[in-house]
């Protein structure tokens, strides 16, 4: 299978060359290097920093869809502005969930306190916007078009995390919690941006309308793949490995696939009482959560959930317009996003 880490690492490097540049030229006042820190450029201390940044999968995958189909002169600033977009809601959304760490390093409000943490956050989608401004100015044939197309996803994301707030705060006995409103919930939170970004590498290289569609199915599928798969990891991945704490979703009683499936097919009743609790779960409780998910056979249910969108996305990219060198970056890219290191097996291929 092609090696998509190498060319995802490749693109990557593209991306952030684009947004270190964005954010050096922004300025010298603090804000802007609390937005260095947070995108892993510096450390606190405003020393030069590798290695604290996420993985550039959104924005790389813009890149390599805009490659794949001819290429873009507006691809690399399409991207920036998925990250930069990306990472304004991951600042505000540690606020929102009282997360300290973040790809194993402190938060920014943290370190600076939530009030920097929600302005800081705020430049960063106006820094997007700007991004975005100037690649309908530079592309007048696809980068408005393109531009547009990004931002209407971008308000979807929002809605998604409303759509998360109002199942968070729900009880797991609520008739509206189902399992389609956590499908939607995760699909506009998540999935959607997955989406967003390989469509608009396709439709900055002027791909026609049902290539553009494919491509946002292919990254909407492998969204929802690796939103549930972070779902399992969350539960059963290696302590430490995602640099978030622990068991986090069920600390925040979060109404997750392994909930619900639980919920519908374990012990409903004390699941049910764990999750009501007013007060904060204590380990032990957080250990008996996970015995419940267990002894239902979450684990294994989540698993299989995971590969019908592992599937649906391989379909899909078997389904596009190129060769099938092309096709196997896409199809690998599904075994690198979908299957987070091996967490979940693959599947026989």
């Amino acid at each position: 299978m092609t090696d998509v880490q190498t060319l995802l690492k490749e693109e990557s490097v593209r991306v952030d060359t684009k947004i270190e540049q964005l954010l050096q030229d922004a300025g010298d006042l603090p804000m802007y290097h609390m937005l260095r820190y947070f995108m892993g450029y510096s450390n606190d201390l405003r020393q030069p920093s590798q290695g604290t940044h996420g993985k550039r999968t959104r924005s790389a995958l813009l890149l390599l869809t805009a490659k794949l189909f001819g290429g873009s002169g507006v691809a690399v600033d399409l991207a920036a502005a998925v990250e930069l977009f990306h990472n304004f809601t991951l600042i505000h959304d540690d606020i929102v969930d009282n997360d300290e760490m973040r790809r194993g390093q402190p938060t920014l409000w943290k370190l600076w306190g939530a009030d920097h943490g929600i302005n800081s956050g705020d430049a960063q989608l106006l820094l997007t916007n700007q991004v975005l401004l100037e690649v309908a100015q530079k592309d007048a044939m696809y980068g408005v078009a393109t531009a547009q197309l990004l931002t209407r996803h971008f308000r979807e994301i929002c809605e998604g995390q409303y759509l998360d707030f109002e199942l968070t705060k729900k009880a797991l006995h609520d008739p509206l919690v189902t399992h389609e409103a956590y499908l939607e919930m995760i699909r506009k939170k998540t999935a959607v941006l997955v989406g967003a970004a390989a469509s608009a590498g396709g439709m900055s290289a002027g791909c026609d309308d049902e290539v553009v569609h494919k491509l946002f199915t292919y990254g909407e599928s492998l969204g929802l793949a690796y939103q549930i798969v972070d779902d399992y990891v969350s539960i059963w991945g290696e302590a430490g490995a995602t640099g978030k704490r622990a068991y986090g979703d069920i600390i925040e009683r979060k109404k997750t696939y392994p909930t619900l499936y639980t919920r519908d097919h374990g012990d409903t009743a004390r699941l049910t009482t764990l999750y009501a609790k007013k007060e904060a779960l204590t380990e032990e409780e957080v250990r008996g959560v996970v015995t419940l998910f267990e002894k239902a056979g979450a684990r294994e249910a989540t698993e299989a959930y995971a590969h019908t969108y592992v599937e649906k996305a391989r379909a899909i990219a078997q389904s596009l317009p190129l060769d099938t060198a092309s096709k196997d970056i896409l199809m690998a890219l599904v075994e690198k996003v979908a299957l987070v290191a091996g967490t979940i097996e693959s599947p026989a291929t």
